[in-house]
């Protein structure tokens, strides 16, 4: 199975428009691929690829429980805690946690020399499985409101998805180059990256190549909107060697059909070709995965 992540250093570049048409067209051309949506605190892909809902599995992850009966209030949990989610007051013998501050290192639990913290947990959000008929072509993963990190529902739709004999499997990934962005393309044998020709989509899209080049991942450019910015954005790959494999034009009849839930490579036979040619410079570096 070939992973590939379509990625970007900020968002609306267009990393959702990338990811459903190239499924489009992989379809179309009778390839088996599949899609997860990793933008966990904004999942959009469904709205494009409409599916029935197949199964929804909780993502849960370590919260401690706090046993009164065997805490002598001394503090050790509160100290290892980097992230202040635990308040303790041994003169008053008082202690609270902070569900929400968690971050489930497990250090209070490991550290509590009287096993007065127990292993519990806490849900965080949910991965969603969606088809047509017996086949599920998307996993979408979903951040529960107040939740902290998307990392752990990241990781739960991206284990599931992999078991599925998928030739092509397109990883929808999440704005930005924090942890959120890292645990999406750490596995992945290939990355696209979407950007736009603006002072902002040059300078984050800097960002986002640093990162991929610390991690050792083949990447390439496509450059959305390509008319509406400068040049300044494709000197730069030139003058770094960076490969630009597509450069999509703006269109205002797209952006409706956008904006209608339906794919531009199903109305617009230019955005067609472009995606099909963007899906052959995937099929090179098949057989090259993990």
């Amino acid at each position: 199975m070939l992973k590939v992540a379509i990625a970007s250093g900020k968002g609306g570049t267009g990393k959702t428009f990338v990811t459903t048409n190239l499924y489009r067209v992989m379809k179309a051309a009778g390839r088996l691929v599949g899609v997860v949506d990793c933008d966990a605190e904004v999942p959009n892909a469904g709205l494009f690829l409409k599916g029935q809902r197949k199964a929804t599995w909780p993502v849960e992850v370590f919260c401690p429980v706090f046993d009164a009966d065997r805490c002598t209030y001394c503090g050790e949990c509160a100290s290892v805690c980097h992230f202040h989610a635990i308040t303790c007051i041994p003169a008053l013998r008082y202690l609270k946690i902070l569900p929400d501050g968690c971050h489930s290192c497990e250090g209070c639990s490991r550290f509590c020399p009287f096993g007065a913290l127990s292993a519990g947990t806490k849900r965080v959000g949910e991965v969603t499985a969606y088809g047509d008929g017996d086949a599920v072509f998307l996993y979408e993963a979903r951040l529960q409101e107040g939740a902290h990190s998307p990392v752990p529902v990241i990781r739960e739709a991206i284990r599931r998805a992999v078991t599925a004999n998928w030739e092509i499997l397109l990883l929808d990934a999440p704005p930005g180059c924090a942890c959120p962005f890292v645990h999406t393309v750490k596995d992945a044998d290939l990355v696209i990256l979407v950007t736009e020709p603006t002072p902002f989509g040059l300078s984050d899209l800097k960002h986002t190549i640093m990162v991929l080049q610390q991690l050792h991942k083949p990447f390439g450019v496509v450059v959305n909107r390509a008319d509406l910015g400068d040049e300044k954005l494709q000197q730069y790959l030139a003058e770094e060697g960076i490969p630009l494999w597509a450069v999509l034009p703006y269109d205002p009849s797209v952006a409706v059909t956008y904006s209608k839930g339906a794919l531009a490579v199903d109305h617009h036979a230019s955005f067609c070709h472009q995606f099909e040619c963007l899906m052959q410079k995937v099929g090179d570096y098949e057989g090259c995965s993990h």
